[in-house]
């Protein structure tokens, strides 16, 4: 079961204005993707964000489909961390993982998108993924991406960004119950580790972590308004090669940041609703 599900492929975002979005996670300093428009059945396109081996995306509904319903109930919450893929070297391998978790995973889907390159080259992406329903885990969509055409992703054009980002580090999720909730996100990924941690459960998984915390740590820790009403992903944190790299490339971008020693934070109204924070990776 660990191989065929093996680790953090990428986080989506959902948002309402993929323009909005594209111009405000610019301004945060990241290289972004040329925006692809995918299958009118999938009816959303998106810009990805790569790092050196995961990524993220900033997705946005077109059209209203049976494949994106997910993404739109999303959106009726409000903008924001939606979604995670699990990387996996064949969808059918990460259903059948599913199964005999005890999991109902539904049916594998193909899709693909075309890659704008420089010089007005076009590739195209290929994609097959494999998702678990909805409710199965609370306040997100879970799913396994297997790429057919990593080439086609991880473009070095696309891995340079002006903050410095390398990686994905951490998630957090908040949510009424960590301790209750540790065991199902256990049991859709193999492989991963659950430790007590203040205010909640951190898992960990291969180079990443996922922290699940309750409504009032996540609140504080992440410079929340107020605490999540029910289960959201809220945050995510990244490596940084240079952390005054980072500041500056906000601050050109005119992005308000708070900074605690080498950590820099930017509240969820400047990043789509997402809480984002930044350190370089200890030496």
């Amino acid at each position: 079961m660990a191989s065929a599900l093996s680790g953090l492929d990428h986080v989506v975002i959902a948002v309402a204005d993929l323009d909005r979005a594209e111009a405000q996670y610019r301004r945060l300093g990241f290289t972004l993707s040329p925006r692809a428009l995918h299958s009118a059945a999938m009816g959303t396109a998106n810009h990805t964000i790569m790092l050196a081996r995961d990524y993220f995306e900033l997705l946005a509904v077109r059209q209203p489909t049976d494949r994106n319903l997910r993404w739109r109930e999303a959106l009726e919450a409000g903008e924001g961390l939606a979604g995670l893929a699990v990387a996996t070297p064949g969808a059918a391998a990460a259903r059948e993982a599913w199964r005999e978790a005890g999991l109902s995973p539904g049916d594998v889907v193909a899709f693909s998108r075309p890659v704008e390159r420089p010089g007005g080259r076009r590739t195209e992406a290929r994609f097959e993924v494999v998702s678990l329903p909805k409710e199965t885990m609370p306040g997100v969509s879970l799913f396994a991406c297997a790429h057919l055409t990593r080439e086609a992703v991880w473009l070095p054009e696309l891995m340079a960004h002006p903050n410095t980002a390398e990686a994905i580090r951490k998630f957090a999720v908040s949510l009424p119950d960590p301790e209750a909730a540790s065991g199902l996100w256990t049991r859709a990924l193999p492989g991963a580790t659950a430790m007590r941690i203040e205010g909640g459960i951190g898992l960990s998984l291969g180079d990443h972590a996922i922290d699940l915390l309750d409504p009032a740590t996540a609140a504080r820790r992440y410079r929340l308004a107020q605490p999540a009403g029910t289960a959201r992903m809220i945050a995510l944190d990244f490596a940084v090669r240079d952390a005054g790299a980072c500041r500056a490339a906000l601050a050109q971008g005119g992005v308000p940041a708070e900074v605690d020693g080498d950590t820099t934070l930017i509240r969820a109204d400047h990043a789509c609703g997402v809480v984002i924070t930044m350190s370089p990776r200890a030496r």
